[in-house]
């Protein structure tokens, strides 16, 4: 009689995203540099700020992801889809959370992610964030979204608290990347902190086929060349 054997786990390999950064430009310094992804709901930018985390973190760069309008867990459960699963870099420490959503929400904190109280106060985030980029070389940060950082704020003091919070990161080697929600804000806000980036990725969602697609250009970046054409943005096995 054969015993009936369970048949073996196969691991599924992560999926690639593309065009990453590094195939948008020509040349330049691709690490100390500010990102604003500008961008219309379900344009793909959460996504691709995600698989900016992965790829850092399969080059050996740390992580920390902000987020205030999502639970952590969400995002964790949408990276593990594409094959990121990141639990043995957060038990390491090499993948932090810094959650601005549940304790506002009123929804169950989830552990290990650290609290952020208020989201009117950058100055709480600038705090929190010093203590967890401490141990951390060369980390990669993303802030989803900066959009709702901007409506709890006081909008007279908000432009330049990003300016000193980005300066405070790539000053210590790190680099962050916000997440800026198109039809939000009024022309001069996108203009503003444009402005303070070093690279302004735009996304869209072209739907002039049969088959709506995602697509990214990186309208510019300080030092470097870009195209700015559209590209398809894919996330494929």
């Amino acid at each position: 009689m054969v015993e009936n054997q369970e048949s073996p786990r196969v691991i599924q390999p992560p999926a690639k995203a593309a065009p990453m950064i590094s195939d948008l430009v020509k040349f330049g310094q691709l690490t100390q540099v500010s990102y604003m992804l500008v961008g219309p709901l379900g344009s793909g930018k959460t996504t691709y700020a995600e698989a900016f985390l992965a790829e850092g973190l399969s080059l050996g760069f740390p992580a920390v992801f902000v987020t205030t309008d999502v639970s952590p867990r969400v995002i964790r459960n949408d990276m593990s889809r594409h094959g990121w699963t990141i639990d043995e870099q957060e038990a390491l420490g090499q993948f932090v959370f810094i959650d601005g959503y549940s304790e506002r929400m009123g929804a169950p904190k989830v552990s290990p992610a650290r609290s952020l109280t208020k989201v009117d106060d950058i100055s709480e985030l600038g705090i929190v964030l010093s203590e967890v980029l401490e141990p951390l070389v060369v980390a990669r940060v993303v802030i989803d979204s900066l959009s709702t950082l901007i409506l709890h704020s006081t909008p007279a003091t908000m432009p330049r608290a990003v300016q000193r919070l980005s300066g405070r990161l790539k000053q210590n080697s790190h680099s962050i990347m916000y997440v800026l929600e198109e039809g939000v804000h009024d022309e001069k806000d996108y203009a503003t902190y444009s402005y303070l980036a070093d690279a302004v990725i735009r996304f869209r969602i072209d739907d002039s086929g049969l088959v709506p697609k995602h697509q990214l250009r990186m309208e510019r970046m300080r030092g470097t060349d870009t195209s700015r054409e559209w590209h398809d943005f894919t996330v494929e096995r």
